[in-house]
């Protein structure tokens, strides 16, 4: 039994200590800091950020153009984004792709936030129906 008290009284054991109390000290400190941590070391990325809300195309607006609502929200909580671009695609009533088009939004989007835009086509999109968004980029603020 002395032996048993010799050992913990030994320079490994002391060590071996010291080390698993540091063990648990990083692994509660990442459960409870870890996502923040996390959050600072994110680079933009306005693929995953940026999400469209809301994407109709009206193309029967009397007198007028072709025009677009799009309702976009940023999800980062860090960055804000600018001159969102977006991959349009025109589609007649079949859902066939008649066109695809590229359009860019110049339009601060801070984090968190929601805007809902109205963009007028500056091109007639001929037997085109409806239409379908996809975001292509965004610049980022800083």
């Amino acid at each position: 039994m002395a032996s048993t008290f010799e050992f913990l009284r030994s320079r490994e054991w002391i060590i071996t200590r010291r080390v698993m109390l540091i063990g648990i000290i990083v692994v509660l400190g990442i459960r409870q800091y870890g996502g923040r941590f996390a959050a600072l070391l994110k680079r933009p990325n306005p693929l995953r950020d940026i999400v469209i809300t809301r994407a109709e195309f009206r193309p029967e607006l009397p007198g007028a153009r072709p025009a677009w609502i799009i309702g976009l929200r940023n999800n980062s909580d860090k960055f804000t984004y600018d001159q969102i671009q977006l991959e349009a695609a025109y589609l007649n009533e079949e859902g066939t792709a008649l066109e695809m088009d590229k359009l860019t939004i110049r339009q601060k989007l801070p984090p968190g936030d929601e805007k809902l835009i109205g963009s007028v086509d500056f091109k007639t999109r001929g037997a085109a129906k409806r239409g379908k968004l996809k975001i292509v980029g965004a610049t980022t603020v800083e």
